[in-house]
C-alpha cells in the first residue's frame, strides 16, 4: 500500500498563529461572495522540481474540476498516475498567495472555499450538497501576475514546473455527502469523507485494483515535477 510521506512539521510561530485562527472559524458552509472565511485551512509542504536559473518569478494556482464530468476525469487520472501535461485547459483556476521557505517548504494559506463555480451540486448523482475536486499547480509566472496563463496565438503558455497530481493527491472539498450507489471511478471513493478540506489520495494494495483514500489537509503537500512538460 502507498500513501503520500508524513508531514513534516516546519510551522514558525507565524503559522502556529495562523492556525488557531483556523480552529476558531467553526462550521463549513457554501461560498459565495459574501461568505468570508479567514483562514479556512492551511496546507504545507515541499518542491520537489528544479525551477531552473534566470527563468523570472514563480506562483501558485487552484486548477478546479469545472462540472461533473470533468470531476470523473480528474478522478480517473489521478487513479491512474497519468500526467497532469494541459490538464489545467478548461479548469477553473483559482490563484493563490504562498510564502516560500528556503530552500524548497512552502505554507499554502486557504483564505476561502472553493470558486462558488467550482462547488459542484452533488444532487444529480443521488448525493447532496457540494463537492469540488482539484489540484495545486505551481508555474512560472512570466509576466508576473499571479495568473497562470495557458497562451494563446501568438503567445506561449507559461509553464508549469509542479502540480499534487503528480504526486498523486488532488485537494477536495465537500459540504454533503456522496450518494451511497456509485458508478463509473465514484466506486473507487471512500465511503466516508470528512466535511472541509482534505486531501483525496490513491491507494493500492498487492495486486488489487487503485482506489481512492481520504488523507488530512495536515498531510505534507508534495509537489513532483510535471511527468511531461507541455510543448
Amino acid at each position: 500500500m502507498t500513501y503520500p510521506h508524513a508531514r513534516v512539521p516546519r510551522l514558525t510561530s507565524w503559522l502556529a498563529t495562523l492556525a488557531l485562527g483556523v480552529a476558531g472559524c467553526g462550521e463549513y458552509g457554501l461560498a459565495d461572495e459574501t461568505y468570508p472565511v479567514e483562514p479556512v485551512e492551511v496546507l504545507e509542504g515541499e518542491l520537489h522540481a528544479s525551477v531552473g536559473t534566470g527563468q523570472g518569478p514563480t506562483a501558485m494556482t487552484l486548477a478546479w474540476a469545472s462540472e461533473l464530468s470533468a470531476t470523473e476525469r480528474l478522478a480517473a487520472l489521478l487513479l491512474a498516475e497519468g500526467s497532469s501535461c494541459g490538464a489545467e485547459q478548461g479548469a477553473l483556476l483559482q490563484p493563490m498567495s504562498f510564502q516560500p521557505y528556503f530552500p524548497s517548504s512552502f505554507v499554502l494559506p486557504l483564505s476561502t472555499t472553493p470558486v462558488p463555480a467550482a462547488q459542484l451540486a452533488l444532487e444529480p448523482l443521488g448525493g447532496q450538497g457540494r463537492l469540488a475536486l482539484g489540484w495545486v499547480v505551481f508555474f512560472q509566472d512570466d509576466n508576473r501576475n499571479g495568473v497562470l496563463d495557458l497562451g494563446s496565438e501568438g503567445v506561449k503558455p507559461e509553464r508549469v514546473v509542479a502540480t499534487s497530481l503528480d504526486s498523486g493527491l488532488a485537494v477536495l472539498f465537500l459540504d454533503g455527502t456522496l450518494p451511497r450507489e456509485r458508478s463509473g471511478t465514484w466506486r473507487e471513493w471512500p465511503g466516508e469523507l470528512p466535511r472541509g478540506f482534505s486531501f483525496l489520495g490513491v491507494r493500492s494494495a498487492g495486486g488489487e485494483s487503485p482506489s481512492f483514500a481520504a488523507l488530512p489537509a495536515s498531510t505534507s503537500l508534495s509537489l513532483e515535477a510535471a511527468r511531461h512538460v507541455c510543448p
